[in-house]
Order: C-alpha cells, then structure tokens, then sequence
C-alpha cells in the first residue's frame, strides 16, 4: 500500500505550528497510540493499549466516545510512516461494519534549526460525496487539528 497526500488538494485540511523541540522526541509521541489522548484535538479519544508504531501496514485499535455514538472503536492502519518525518493512518470504524469512508489523519515534520514545523492534516480527497457533505469537505476537522497542535506543544516543551 503506498499513500501519497497532495497539500494543493482543497480537500486536504493543513493545520501548521512550530514547535520548540527535535522531530525525534515529537514522532516518539505521534507513533504511541496510548498517548493519541493526551493530544487529541477532538476530545473522543479514549485510550489504546497498542504497541508503538514502527511502519507502514501496523494497525492499532482506538477505544472512542461521542455523544452520538457513546463509546465505539476506531480500527486505525498506518499508510505513511517515516521515522520522525512523517506519519498518517486510515481510521474505519471497528466494532461495527460499514463502508469505509477512505479518510486518512496525517502528521509531517520539517526541522527548523532547534525547532519542527509540525503540520497535522485530515485528508478527506477519497471520501464519498455523502461524507463529504457530512465532514463539510473536510473543515469540521481544522479545529481538531489546531486544538492537537497545541496539546502536542505541551506535551513536547513541558
């Protein structure tokens, strides 16, 4: 499986931040899924109990809540994975089924002397047109990735 991201689609949400720590010791946290909650933006992320991960192909189940659902899980399979470079998945629901929605979460990393420009992204260029119009071509998940952002920043300087 080979996933590939085009930033210029507009159905590719970025959210940026430099951050004042090495790529290195952001990746560690980005590749743990028992830490996905201490930066999860959109405050459904419960917890994990899945080994970091370490490549392309690995899958790690995610136990969420929403007000909607209640309490679900999320089965994620890692598409991109470059050691403190670059790190996306493909969540699909796993405790029920249903048609994927072929949406991926990203994250890429560019040092910057002392510091990384981390940029998050929801990719959502594969959804079909109902989710599309659900997920507001994407946009509903900007916040999220601010809020992310921001918690991984204090995580990573505290």
């Amino acid at each position: 499986m080979s996933y590939t991201v085009d930033f210029s689609d507009a159905l590719v949400v970025t959210e940026s931040r430099l951050i004042d720590a090495p790529a290195a010791e952001i990746f560690d946290v980005l590749r743990d899924p028992t830490r996905h909650h201490e930066f999860d933006g959109s405050s459904m992320v419960r917890d994990s109990d899945a080994p970091p991960i370490e490549h392309v192909g690995d899958t790690f189940v995610m136990n969420m809540y929403n007000d909607e659902f209640g309490g679900y899980q999320m089965r994620n399979e890692v598409v991109e994975y470059v050691a403190d470079q670059a790190i996306s998945w493909a969540p699909s629901r796993h405790d029920i089924e249903e048609d994927s929605w072929n949406h991926r979460w990203g994250w890429r990393l560019t040092p910057d002397g002392a510091s990384t420009e981390v940029t998050a992204f929801y990719d959502c260029s594969e959804v079909p047109d109902e989710g599309r119009r659900i997920l507001d071509d994407g946009e509903w998940g900007r916040p999220i990735l601010s809020q992310s952002l921001a918690r991984l920043e204090a995580i990573v300087t505290a």
